[in-house]
């Protein structure tokens, strides 16, 4: 008898011992195949942010081939414009000017067409509201500004910080009237030796200019560096010294054709001047 109960504890201990086992064993496999989905998903997830980082790479290195073809040909449409016998004023579409005296050199030497033409002598950027009126029936998807001889030396803006806070407010004024048009500020041409005995305060138009140039940079509206055909051409300033000759209102359309260009291929970077005179410093 006792040997009987000796050996049914003897099977009962290996039977528990072998479900310990299967018991064991199953935890295992089941941890096992956890871990290995759990590796199966990291190579997926791997696998496929090295696809999206290929695709990223590919979509980079065909944006800057788009890029670079877009500056060569815009390059070349710039070179073409030196060529003398291209018609400058031809490429200037859909547009209004309004400026001073020197702005009214532009219709006056029959550059551009007299009724897309707004300016005055004596006019300054506070003569602008007034022809919002013709603007908006004009409906132009460009408007060129070319101020400051004046707004320098009568006295409405004691400072170039002021200037700057001046202009700001028109084209602020300008971008509310007329939201599809593009607004194109040019430099303030400076004036030469002569013209400071009529009025020094012509001397800081290069300070003013450069105030001008910096908050439209803040702004994102495109800025007109004439400083290089002013200085290239300076021959061609009237005997006033603050003035132009016919020949000196060609190279300035150049250079606002060229920044046109520069915005309508999206190329045009806030604050960087951009002159499209091969030889200009």
């Amino acid at each position: 008898m006792k040997g009987n109960n000796k050996l049914f504890t003897y099977v009962v201990a290996v039977a528990v011992i072998g479900l310990l086992l299967l018991i064991v064993l199953k935890v295992v496999g089941s941890n096992s195949e956890k871990k290995k989905q759990a590796n199966v998903s990291e190579g997926v997830a791997y696998l496929k942010g090295l696809e999206a980082q290929d695709t990223n790479e590919i979509n980079a290195i065909k944006e800057e081939r788009r890029r670079a073809e877009i500056k060569a040909e815009l390059e070349e449409k710039k070179a073409a414009l030196q060529n003398e016998d291209v018609d400058v004023w031809s490429l200037f579409e859909d547009y209004a000017l309004l400026g001073d005296s020197r702005g009214v050199g532009f219709s006056y030497y029959k550059c551009l067409a007299p009724e897309r033409v707004f300016a005055g002598a004596g006019w300054t950027i506070r003569n602008i509201e007034e022809q919002v009126p013709s603007l908006k029936a004009l409906n132009p998807s460009s408007i060129f500004l070319c101020f400051g001889l004046n707004d320098t030396s009568i006295g409405f803006w004691k400072t170039p910080e002021e200037y700057a806070n001046g202009m700001q407010e028109v084209l602020e004024m300008l971008q509310r009237e007329l939201p599809n048009a593009t607004i194109y500020v040019n430099s303030i041409l400076p004036a030469q030796e002569v013209a400071f005995a009529k009025s020094s305060k012509w001397r800081e138009i290069p300070q003013y200019s450069a105030a001008v140039k910096k908050r439209c940079a803040e702004m994102g509206v495109p800025f007109v560096d004439n400083d290089g055909i002013a200085a290239k051409y300076s021959d061609l300033y009237d005997i006033d010294g603050i003035h132009l000759r016919r020949e000196f209102y060609r190279y300035w359309g150049i250079d606002m054709i060229g920044v046109y260009y520069d915005v309508q291929a999206g190329m045009y970077e806030s604050g960087v001047a951009t002159n499209t005179d091969a030889d200009a410093e």
